[in-house]
């Protein structure tokens, strides 16, 4: 199987064509001879040049045009690169063999042909062993600047014969410029005139005969009128106008490298180089040309079509050649539809070498000049280049270096500009986006969403990392970790949802797990969402799940919030307001006791006001969800019954508290109260009281008496003009467990509101057990202070209730807790403590239940 696909692959690396040959038709090969015929009329000039260039006789540049440029039209994957000599390649052979023999010499001849044969050699090698993928590292960028650059450079070479000038050969662009400027008025006319004429003529071609090649339309015109004006003003001596000249007719001849143990020294280095250069030129210009084709090329394939074209070529006498710039605009402007126009080109190029060869002595410079012009301008993208500028500062930044320097330097300023996009690309990399998010509100929904104006968990953190966890990177993703603890201490959680993490190394790896081991000692904990397969097998791999735990980890569409929300701390959800889980708005809590639900019971009265202020303080201090209660007799009707909880309901949704009003039928107020709470699970219940009616033993009313008994939960009884309390709390304390009660409850109320606390004990003077009550009134404050409650400590003397009353007065408290001893009301006290203080004290008195009721050691102190 392994052998049969490995063949497999051989076949289609050494048969490309197959891809594009079943598009060839009758129509796709008039448009290729069109376009080859364009093409070999372009190299003839050029191919001169170069060769003359590169320190080789006038012929080479022509041979290398040929035989390399088929084989790489046949073998790579570009439909439209057109491979030969071009400048970069062509100088940088003059610069690797000058000095080792003399430029046009045999032996220079075999050095040239020795380093073809090597350059081939080194990019068939690259492309079989498929690195074709470096070439995925010249972004478009580079290859809209590189383009840009080289149509300039193309253009700048070509200025000297359109105007005429003086302008040595291989002058740099800077020069030119400069040259340009300083010699323009010595330009020659006629020059001038032919190139003009043949860069107009071809625009016109192009416009209004768009089916008919321009370039040849403009060639014909130019040369015509070189033709008539050196008829006219008596020949190129008085004009000026320099044609090509006779070139020497024949087939490239066959030639043997120099396979000698010197020749292969002294160029193996130099090849490499060019290698490196020509791949770059060739799959630059391949991808230029396909950004506006849409065809995909493949690296690895024009790695070999290249290292065929030069190893090959060594053979037929061509020195080394790449992608040409000039030749591949013109084949595709021209309008090539497949590899056979290159193949015309080259046939058409021998038939003009063979045949027509000394007509290209009336083929006018500046005719080719003009052409090159417009195949320059061609190549410029000025659409993307203007998407660029608006859309990305960096990417503008490397389109200027790759143009720019390509225009200082040829072969360095795409390697400049691939540098500064690997650099630029390493610093996006190295700073993967950390976004905060939330969980998305819809029902039903499993997705997160950006959490920007949104209510966020106080003690989780949801965030969305873009991009992978590697060394670059480790350092700024821990600090954005980290940087949570500082925004939020109490955020001790962090959820990533990581479906965008496509990649963790070991130094991301063992930030992950040093991450999850501190939160851990935080008490919190470091949770994934959506992790990719391959990143979790890589932290199992590597036991990394022995620091994050295997419960870190939740697919697609699981309830993560519901698995977190019980690891959090419920001291924390007791008082948050914001919930944002479906958790959250449930009656448990994280640590499985109840949330508190505090109820108010109302019946409309001017003695519901006070109760009604403390309950609305309560429940928007503590961001709780208020409860509200009225009896209706079976008689009334419901919108009387509605008209008492209305002002209660205003009031809560001024203040943004959530308000449940209940409305309960029956004749019996005691009954309805008690089942009312009992119902709603409430663990305060917030009541008025009326002065008791004729003549009574106790200063409570009945009712109130009777609900305080029997009610399931703590009760809190404010008097008519009371309101939150904000000096002190006074919490009366014996050591019984109603005490131990008032104590919890307290702490709780206290740490809430920022009330400071005296606990206040009553006794006998010199009675045997003030020791033992002394050391549980230290006791009992140092709980408190534990709690982190502002707390003092009192011990008197005299009647209970008397004593306590006074006390309250003498410490300005506006809140008494008071612990209820098992038996009701009655007996709640020997001395009847619990009446007189509700009574007499005028300020709210909270009855503090122990166990058996809804106690707050059951609630675990649920304000």
């Amino acid at each position: 199987m392994t052998r049969a696909f490995a063949f497999s692959n051989w076949i289609k690396t050494f048969t490309p064509f197959r891809l594009w040959w079943p598009m060839v038709n009758r129509s796709t090969l008039k448009d290729d001879a069109m376009a080859g015929l364009t093409g070999a009329m372009v190299v003839l000039p050029q191919g001169v040049a170069f060769a003359t260039i590169a320190g080789l006789p006038p012929q080479y540049g022509l041979y290398a045009a040929m035989v390399p440029a088929i084989i790489g039209a046949m073998f790579g994957s570009s439909w439209h690169l057109v491979s030969g000599p071009t400048t970069a390649i062509s100088i940088a052979v003059f610069a690797a063999l000058h000095n080792l023999a003399d430029p046009g010499s045999p032996e220079y001849i075999r050095l040239v042909l020795t380093l073809t044969f090597l350059v081939g050699l080194y990019q068939l090698v690259l492309g079989l062993a498929r690195m074709g993928t470096l070439v995925n590292f010249i972004s478009h960028t580079v290859v809209i600047g590189f383009t840009a650059g080289a149509a300039i450079l193309i253009a700048a070479s070509q200025i000297k014969n359109f105007f005429g000038l003086p302008i040595p050969r291989g002058t740099p662009f800077y020069e030119v410029i400069h040259q340009l400027v300083t010699q323009f008025f010595q330009s020659n006319p006629w020059v001038t005139a032919v190139g003009v004429i043949t860069l107009v003529s071809g625009l016109m071609a192009k416009r209004w005969l768009p089916k008919f090649p321009y370039m040849i339309v403009a060639m014909l015109v130019g040369g015509f009128a070189a033709f008539v004006l050196n008829a006219l003003l008596g020949g190129e001596a008085a004009t000026g106008i320099k044609t090509v000249g006779a070139l020497p007719a024949g087939l490239p001849p066959l030639s043997m490298p120099d396979f000698s143990w010197q020749a292969l020294r002294d160029t193996a280095r130099p090849a490499l180089i060019i290698t490196l250069l020509a791949l770059t030129e060739a799959v630059s210009i391949s991808r230029a040309i396909a950004t506006r084709s849409e065809q995909r090329i493949d690296g690895n394939q024009e790695f070999v079509g290249q290292g065929l074209s030069n190893l090959i070529g060594s053979f037929f006498s061509a020195y080394a050649s790449s992608g040409s710039f000039n030749r591949s605009g013109v084949n595709y402007e021209a309008g090539a539809r497949t590899p056979l126009a290159t193949v015309f080109a080259s046939v058409f190029l021998v038939i003009i070498l063979l045949l027509v060869a000394p007509l290209a002595a009336f083929l006018p410079t500046a005719a080719m000049a003009g052409i090159l012009f417009l195949v320059a301008w061609g190549l410029i993208d000025f659409h993307h280049i203007k998407s660029i500028w608006q859309t990305s500062k960096p990417e503008t930044a490397i389109l200027w270096v790759t143009l720019i320097g390509t225009l200082i330097n040829l072969e360095e300023g795409i390697f400049m500009g691939v540098l500064l996009s690997l650099i630029m690309y390493l610093y996006r990399s190295s700073r993967p986006v950390v976004e905060p998010v939330v969980p998305a509100g819809e029902e039903g929904a499993y997705h997160f969403e950006n959490a920007k104006g949104k209510p966020e968990c106080p003690q989780v953190r949801f965030v969305r990392i873009h991009g992978s966890i590697y060394f670059g990177a480790v350092d700024h993703v821990q600090r954005a970790l980290q940087q949570i603890d500082e925004d939020n201490p109490l955020q001790k959680t962090v959820v990533i949802a990581a479906p965008a993490i496509n990649f963790v190394d070991v130094a991301g790896a063992e930030m992950l797990a040093q991450e999850a081991r501190r939160r851990r000692r935080l008490g919190g904990g470091l949770y994934f969402y959506r992790l990719k397969d391959s990143v979790h097998r890589f932290l199992r791999q590597g036991e990394y799940l022995k620091d994050i735990g295997e419960g870190g980890f939740f697919p697609v569409k699981s309830n993560i919030t519901g698995a977190i929300y019980w690891t959090l701390d419920p001291e924390v959800c007791r008082t948050c307001k914001t919930r944002i889980f479906k958790e959250c708005h449930g009656d448990v809590l994280p640590d499985g006791h109840r949330r508190l639900r505090l109820m108010l019971a109302t019946d409309g009265s001017e003695y519901s006001r006070g109760p009604q202020a403390v309950a609305l303080g309560l429940a928007g201090r503590l961001g709780l969800t208020l409860d509200v209660m009225t009896m209706a007799s079976p008689q009334e009707d419901e919108g009387q019954a509605g008209a008492r909880l209305l002002p209660v309901q205003q009031a809560c949704q001024q203040a943004a508290i959530t308000c449940n009003p209940a409305i309960r039928r029956g004749n019996d107020p005691v009954r309805e109260v008690v089942t009312a709470a009992r119902e709603a699970d409430s663990n305060l219940l917030i009541i008025g009281r009326r002065p008791p009616k004729g003549l009574a033993d106790r200063m409570v009313g009945v009712h109130a008496a009777k609900i305080i008994s029997e009610a399931p939960c703590h009760v809190l009884v404010v008097p008519q003009e009371a309101r939150m309390w904000q000096r002190r709390i006074m919490v009366c304390f014996d050591a019984s467990p109603g005490a131990q009660a008032a104590l919890e409850i307290t702490a709780t109320v206290a740490k809430h509101s920022g009330v400071p606390v005296t606990v206040v004990s009553v006794s006998k003077e010199n009675h045997p057990t003030i020791g033992l009550l002394q050391a549980a009134l230290d006791e009992a404050v140092q709980m408190l202070k534990l709690e982190g409650v502002d707390v003092d400590s009192r011990l008197a003397f005299g009647p209970t209730a008397d004593t306590l009353l006074a006390l309250a007065d003498e410490l300005g408290a506006d809140l008494i807790v008071v612990g209820m001893r098992h038996g009701g009301l009655h007996r709640a006290l020997p001395s009847r403590v619990v009446d007189p203080l509700l009574g007499r004290a005028g300020r709210p008195v909270l009855v503090a239940k122990p166990s058996g009721a809804k106690d707050i050691a059951d609630a675990r102190g649920h304000f």
